[in-house]
Order: C-alpha cells, then structure tokens, then sequence
C-alpha cells in the first residue's frame, strides 16, 4: 500500500506542518525513508560509525514501543532529546512507524524513559567526540508544547494512512471487477466457439440414422451378390457411424477412441489391402483415460490420404499413446513422403483433389477445438521431414475437468 516515495511525502508533510525531524522505520526498527529536517548534531552522530548503532537501537526501541502500546510513545534519545514513536497501524496491523522530534526539552515528567541512562557509557561519548554544543541550534520546547505538536503529527498520519488505504482498496476492488469482466468476457468468447463447433458438427452429422440404415442395406445387397470385401466394408463402415453420431458424449475413454480409429484402418485396409500396414500401441494404464470424443480419426485420416496413400508400395500408420509430466501425448505417425503443407497444395491444387482439401480443413477443425479446450499451449504440432513421413503430436493435460467451464486462455484447471 505505501511505496518508499509515499512514505517520504507524508513524511515530508508532518516535518513542514511540526517543525520535527522524522525518519519512517518498519516492523523491525530498520529505517526504510531518508531522513526529513534532520539536525546537524544528529547527522553527525549518524554519520559516527561508533555511535550510528546507538542511533539505531533507539530508532529500534521506538518501533518496539509502538508495536507493544498501539499509539504514540514519547522518550528522550541516547543523547538527551525528546522524541516520539507514532505508529503505523492499518486494519489493527502494525506495520512501521514514524520516529520524530530531535527537540530539546528541560520540563519533561520524569516518568519519561531516558535511553542515554541505558545506551550510551561516558567512554563512548568521549570515544566519539561528541559535539554537544550544536544542540544549542535544535529546536526548544516545553514538554507540553511537543505533546501538542505529536497529537497533531498524529492526527496527520492517521488521515493520510486512511486516505491512503481507501484509495488502495478502491484500486483493487477497481482491478477485481475488471478480472471479473474479462473472466466473464472469456466465458462468452469460449461458449461463442463451442456453440460454432457444436454447429459444425451437426451440420456433419445430420440424418445419422439414415446414413447407417442406407449402409446396412448396401451391406445386405453386396451379401446377396457374393461381394464379401464390399459387405464387410459396409459393416464396419456402419458400426463406425454408429459409434461416431449416436454417442453424443463430449468425452469419453481412450479406449473406445482408438476402438473407433481402428475400425477406421480396417475400412481403409479393405480398401488398399497390402498398401495399408497399421499399428496401435495403447498402455494398458490408459485404457480409462479421458480423451475429447472423436479427436484422432481425422489425423489418422490425414496420415493415409496425405502420406502412406501417395506413396504406390504404400506403408504404414502408427499411433502411440503416452505420457509426458503431467499431459497425455499421443502420436500419429505415417512413413509416406513427407510432403509439406506447400507441396501438398501444390499437388493436390493441380490434382484438384477434394478430398485433400477437406482433410486439411477438418485437421484444422480439430486442432481448433484443442485450443478452445486447453488452452493455445495445447495446440497440435507437426513434424515433416521428406522422403521419410510426418509426425503430429497431440497433446492434452492427463487432469482434465469435464464438468467446469473453462477459461479460454487456460481452460485446464487442475485439481
């Protein structure tokens, strides 16, 4: 709440308005201001390496006093001048305190503490060579006009401190509604995106139903007609949109996601019989691990189209499932060319191949959809390397929170 400068400004104010010299000390008695309207005598005897200690402890004793009374704490220094403790207190917190005065003074109680009787030794006085008579220049005042002078010094303090903490919390209640905001901003951003993926997806999945009872019939009809390779197609083709569209879950295991991938290679192994080499490695500790549904098939789809399928010996599809910390990594490797995203537009550009641009585009989808989960560091990365294949990590926290809303920026919140 109070930064080096503030402190020196209303330390600078109570000099103007008392006359007293202050210096601001915290908890602990060290001083954390430069001095204000300091003396001569007593910047000498700061400035004395045997009596700066002296000066200090008294300083010290100063912030103990008001630590321990709560209010201010009046006392003659090691070298007889009266000075007062005024605490720093907020909220019933002691912080510092503000110690000031450097007044000679001759009509003082005496149950006033006198610290000289406690901090200073004749030998010292004489060791040090201490001028005395540069307190005829100090400030004089009677006992009960320094009374006056410290009820009003604190009177100052306690303002400014209430001026000054009602301005910090006014900031901060300031910047607490202005996160709220933005988190309420990010919210509507994060279900703005959802409700366009949700969107998307129906517009892909319209009429499910129709699409699996218009394969199992083309599965009967290949039966009647001997083509068993075009009715097992059909089968799986029809078990895959089943999976695909009827569960409608947001999340599911990681082993019903790779169920579903694999159904997608058989279908394509039909297709390309020995051009189409695959292989799952799935830890039999990740079975049960959370994945959002539906995120692989589309990179292993890029992995046949884009790489093992341009190749005319074929090849093979990898997809391995790991960990790394505290994320779920997973692999989909394929040993084709290693075209980049240049050279593929170039190809399939003069090709005018549909199907390449509509796996492009769904891979996009998806990666998308990553980054509105879990956040822009959870975005999908691809490796090319030519003549040798392409490798896409996809990468997600292993703690994911199905059931909370997430922030866009950073939607994983761990548990």
């Amino acid at each position: 709440m109070f930064g080096k400068e503030k402190l020196e400004d209303i330390q600078r104010t109570i000099s103007k308005v008392t006359g007293l010299a202050f210096v601001t000390v915290d908890f602990k008695g060290e001083p954390v201001t430069e001095a204000t309207y300091f003396s001569k005598f007593c910047w000498c005897m700061r400035k004395n390496p045997i009596t700066e200690q002296i000066c200090w402890s008294s300083d010290a004793y100063g912030a103990v006093q008001g630590t321990i009374r709560k209010k201010p704490s009046v006392y003659f220094c090691p070298c007889g001048l009266l000075e007062v403790a005024i605490p720093l207190i907020v909220r019933g917190h002691y912080l510092g305190g503000f110690i000031g005065g450097q007044v000679v003074c001759h009509d003082a109680p005496e149950g006033v503490v006198h610290l000289d009787k406690i901090l200073m030794r004749p030998d010292i006085q004489q060791e040090a060579n201490i001028d005395y008579e540069l307190q005829d220049e100090m400030t004089k005042l009677t006992y009960d006009q320094f009374i006056n002078v410290v009820d009003l010094a604190a009177m100052i303090i306690n303002q400014l401190t209430e001026s000054e903490l009602a301005k910090f919390e006014k900031s901060r209640d300031e910047k607490r509604d202005i996160e709220e905001l933005e988190r309420e901003i990010d919210e509507l951003r994060y279900q703005n995106k959802l409700k366009s993926l949700e969107i998307s997806s129906m517009n892909y999945a319209r009429h499910p139903q129709f699409i699996i009872n218009t394969m199992t019939s083309i599965a009967n009809l290949a039966i009647v007609e001997g083509a068993e390779e075009t009715s097992e197609a059909a089968i799986k083709f029809s078990e895959y949109m089943k999976s695909l569209y009827l569960d409608r879950s947001d999340f599911w295991t990681m082993e019903k996601e790779l169920d579903n991938v694999e159904l997608y290679l058989e279908i394509q192994k039909i297709r390309m019989g020995d051009r189409l080499n695959y292989s799952i490695e799935l830890p039999g500790n990740m079975r049960m691990q959370r994945i959002p549904s539906n995120t692989l098939p589309v990179f292993v789809e890029q992995a046949i189209i884009h790489g093992v399928g341009l190749k005319e010996e074929g090849g093979t599809v990898l997809v391995r499932v790991g960990t790394d910390g505290e994320d779920v990594v997973i692999y989909v490797e394929d040993d084709g060319p290693g075209y980049t995203n240049e050279q593929f537009e170039e190809i399939y550009g003069r090709l005018d191949n549909n199907d390449s641009c509509g796996v492009s585009q769904s891979v996009e989808v998806m990666s998308r959809r990553m980054r509105i989960l879990f956040g822009r560091e959870y975005d999908v990365t691809t490796e090319v390397t030519e003549g040798t294949g392409r490798r896409v990590c996809i990468r997600y926290p292993k703690y994911l929170d199905e059931g909370v809303r997430q922030n866009v920026s950073n939607p994983n919140r761990r548990r």
